[in-house]
């Protein structure tokens, strides 16, 4: 093939319009890049390591990667080099110049379509239409009436009025939602009626018959899945309509992935094509409408509106089954109507492997042609930019998501030319981690050299490191944990941020390893990961966390030579005047969290003198701890940089109101918050069934878990009765007296509640592992179907004599943690025996020095 080398070269370097694609996931979910992801019934169908797609793919990624051909070592590689390393690596060496994602499939962990934009090539998104109508009827607007319907309470002779009000409100609410969406980067639809109902559709799908298939799926429960072919073809006909009339090309899904090879052949889309109302709709038939690759050529060839896109053929097949479905499309359809797409999903090497198999296959196909005098070698340069790039360029309109069609690879070149100057600008980056004792700390690494090894091989620790505690550092007896001994701390890359009040700095949060890809059972992230996996596989349920921030703004001042630390101000809970002396401060802050992508709900002035309150948004509770550290990092340094000192202490001053830092939980399942009750599950409390078990699980150990979130001897200072940190072992509905209270969501009946407040929670603990002794807890609850007691509507200190005492004190505590076996076993007994060992040496510290806890202001 030598004398095709100029084809070669264009191959290769074309940069590649990728017009199929789904979204990434974090790089921490279970690593599976030959994985087909099917639609029809949300499974995923595995290659198996044997099968020769599984060998070529794992060849193909170490060679990228330059690491060992394995299964093992790729996971290790990408774990240690985080998404937005790999991401980087994946779509630079895939010459991707534009990206169009279906972001209509959910993944655990899912990146939306935005945050794509990070890597340089423009990102548009596909509007999948029945995840629409899905999304639309399992939201908060139709949640009564369905609820209604579902409990079927509506007299007879009002079912056809309930129909057709529904329909009707589907029917508004969709083709709104059709008009809005289709200008926020939407450059095309999709249909996947081929995994439903089949493509046969009817194009005379009356509203009538749509509104009986509607109420037929509701029938089936929440959340509604739609299926009947009514309702599906009725949508399909007025979605076409609406693509038809903002010249949107409409996808559909035909062959590959379905499990019925009969209803999912694109020659049952002639009553659609010869219809003339959509004589102008451009219909794109994805994954070379395998096996049906002839019949899709066919259809190309007779419709002007038909095109085919070759992804998803292409890298699952064979070698030789990609060349010949490939073939198959170009044996009649014209080379102008056929498009590559990667349709890559989950995880960048699917991306990096569909566009490389790609252009080996059009490389053989074209030139073959060329040998067999079907092609010039002119007419096969020509067919190469048509497929790889400007074909999608004129389908796409492509103009609206990067502003000329004249785009060129350039594109890939100047992004990576800013992401080399982005490094040259930065000096230093800070590999931050928090200790067993809360503290965070970081190792400073200089640029240059965090790009080029540390971000993948990450750097030594000893194993001391986890064994300090507030006042020392170096290990407490007991932990088993001295200076003999290292781990690795690697760099997870998705967690990096530019450091916006240190210009020429980076940040990034690490995982503790004990050899590469093996995680230390100390490490704290991990240690909620963990927890997190096993409510996950066993309950299918996510919790999120919520975090409301207290501290301190102290100045410094010299009295009799001494160094004293005194409140910023003295102005009351919520006070406006309190806002105000803060408010260039707060707005620093704010910008700097925004810059971050850390969302703030809310700040006010706190009750204590100088203390004030940031409340962040609720996520997966990994990511919820991950930003609780952020946002202390950010909080103190700002206030540095004015001349002040931000504390977290739990109880600076003894004589007024201690800071916590408050989280509110809700389970989720599906994208649904199944904490809150709904008509077919609720307890008399305002919850969901699984909602109480996990409360209770957290309730019936919480006088162990405040080991974790009230780690240090000071904080049993504020954990006082009448100071709403919920002194008793009790909870309550919006008491703020009890260390557990439900809220209810706004704008939601009084009797819903949708998370729980744990009040005890402070700012001196680490937030990895005091989320991960209540998640622990909650599994126990889930595990053994715990109830809640009786929740108190009053003050418990009024009747005290009817509530048990949380701890009084940490060693109380710490005494619980020691007897708790449930605990040790979800969360480690080597991490518990450390803790207790850590907790037991403050407990001696501070006991000796009463005025020793002054000196934590440095530390927290």
């Amino acid at each position: 093939m030598g004398k095709y080398s100029e084809l070669r070269t264009a191959v290769e370097t074309v940069a590649a319009v990728d017009a199929h694609a789904h979204n990434l996931v974090a790089v921490d979910s279970q690593f599976s890049f030959l994985h087909c992801f099917s639609e029809a019934e949300g499974e995923a169908l595995s290659f198996v390591p044997h099968t020769l797609a599984f060998k070529r793919g794992i060849q193909d990624v170490a060679e990228l990667y330059q690491c060992e051909a394995s299964f093992e070592a790729i996971e290790r590689h990408r774990k240690s080099s985080g998404i937005i390393s790999i991401a980087f690596r994946c779509f630079e060496s895939a010459n991707v110049s534009a990206i169009f994602l279906d972001d209509g499939i959910i993944f655990d962990k899912m990146h939306d379509w935005e945050w794509h934009t990070r890597f340089g090539p423009a990102v548009g998104r596909i509007l999948r239409i029945e995840h629409l109508a899905e999304t639309i009827l399992n939201g908060d607007y139709f949640e009564n009436l369905l609820a209604t319907i579902l409990a079927k309470v509506i007299p007879l002779q009002q079912r056809s009025s309930i129909k057709i009000l529904v329909m009707a409100t589907l029917n508004d609410v969709m083709i709104d939602s059709l008009h809005i969406t289709v200008v926020d980067k939407i450059v095309g639809m999709k249909s996947i009626a081929a995994y439903r109902s089949g493509l046969q559709i009817d194009v005379n799908a009356s509203k009538r018959e749509a509104e009986e298939g509607l109420f037929k799926d509701l029938q089936d429960g929440m959340p509604v899945r739609i299926k009947n072919k009514d309702l599906i073809d009725y949508i399909f006909i007025c979605s076409l309509e609406v693509a038809q009339l903002y010249n949107l090309p409409m996808q559909i899904h035909t062959g590959f992935g379905d499990k019925d090879l009969r209803m999912c052949n694109p020659l049952h889309l002639r009553s659609v094509l010869e219809d003339k109302r959509f004589s102008d709709c451009r219909i794109v038939l994805l994954h070379a409408s395998y096996p049906f690759s002839k019949e899709a050529s066919y259809l190309a060839s007779v419709y002007p509106q038909v095109y085919l896109d070759f992804g998803l053929a292409v890298p699952m097949l064979s070698v030789q089954g990609m060349i010949n479905s490939v073939t198959q499309l170009l044996h009649l359809a014209p080379t102008k109507k056929v498009m590559f797409s990667s349709d890559g999903f989950a995880f960048p090497e699917v991306y990096y492997l569909g566009t490389k198999r790609a252009r080996e296959v059009l490389f053989h196909v074209l030139s073959k042609a060329c040998e067999d005098g079907d092609l010039t070698i002119n007419d096969a340069l020509q067919a190469i930019k048509d497929i790889f790039r400007e074909n999608a360029l004129r389908l796409y309109n492509l103009s609206a998501i990067i502003g000329s069609v004249e785009y060129r690879s350039t594109i890939t070149t100047e992004n990576s030319l800013k992401a080399s100057k982005l490094v040259e600008d930065v000096v230093f980056v800070r590999i931050i981690w928090v200790d067993t004792s809360g503290q965070q700390r970081c190792r400073v690494i200089p640029a240059k050299r965090f790009y080029e090894v540390v971000k993948n091989t990450g750097v030594g620790l000893t194993f001391a490191s986890m064994g300090m505690t507030s006042f020392c550092d170096g290990p407490a007896d007991g932990t088993n944990l001295t200076g003999t001994g290292e781990i690795r701390l690697i760099p997870d890359c998705s967690t990096k941020h530019l450091i916006p009040w240190s210009k020429k700095e980076e940040m990034v949060l690490a995982d503790m390893q004990i050899k590469p890809g093996e995680a230390w059972e100390y490490c704290p992230r991990n240690t909620l990961r963990r927890v997190a996996k096993i409510i996950k596989d066993e309950f299918g349920l996510v919790v999120n966390a919520g975090f409301e921030n207290e501290f301190y703004l102290l100045k410094a001042i010299t009295r009799e030579e001494k160094e004293q630390f005194v409140p910023f101000d003295m102005a009351s809970y919520c006070s406006t005047s309190g806002f105000d002396a803060v408010s260039p401060i707060f707005q620093e802050v704010y910008a700097t969290l925004q810059a971050m992508d850390i969302v703030v709900e809310q700040l006010h002035a706190e009750a204590g003198k100088g203390q004030f309150e940031i409340a962040l948004q609720h996520l997966c509770c990994t990511s919820a701890a991950d930003n609780l550290i952020y946002t202390r990092e950010t909080i103190r340094a700002i206030a540095r940089k004015h001349g002040l000192v931000a504390t977290f202490v739990p109880k600076y001053f003894l004589d007024d109101i201690g800071s916590g830092s408050h989280v509110h939980l809700s389970l989720w399942k599906n994208g649904r918050n199944v904490f809150m009750a709904s008509e077919n599950s609720r307890t008399p409390y305002g919850m969901s069934e699984i909602g109480e078990n996990f409360m209770a699980g957290v309730f019936h150990h919480l006088p162990s878990i405040l080991a974790f979130i009230a780690p240090l001897p000071n904080s049993y200072d504020r954990i006082q009765p009448n100071t709403w940190s919920g002194a008793y072992h009790c909870w309550g509905k919006e008491n703020r007296e009890a260390p557990m209270r439900t809220a209810c969501p706004p704008g939601v009946s009084l009797d819903v509640v949708s998370n729980f407040e744990i009040k005890s929670f402070d700012g001196s603990a680490n937030p990895q592992l005091g989320l991960a002794s209540i998640v622990a807890a909650g599994i126990d609850g889930l595990r053994r179907n715990l109830s809640l007691p009786e929740p108190t509507g009053v003050n418990p200190s009024v009747l005290s004599s009817q509530f048990k005492r949380l701890p009084r004190g940490l060693h109380e505590s710490v005494q619980a943690l020691a007897e708790d076996i449930i605990l040790k076993d979800l969360l480690g007994e080597k991490l518990v025996t450390t803790v207790i060992a850590i907790r037991k040496a403050e407990i001696d510290h501070y006991g000796r020095d009463s005025e020793a806890y002054k000196q934590l202001v440095h530390r927290y």
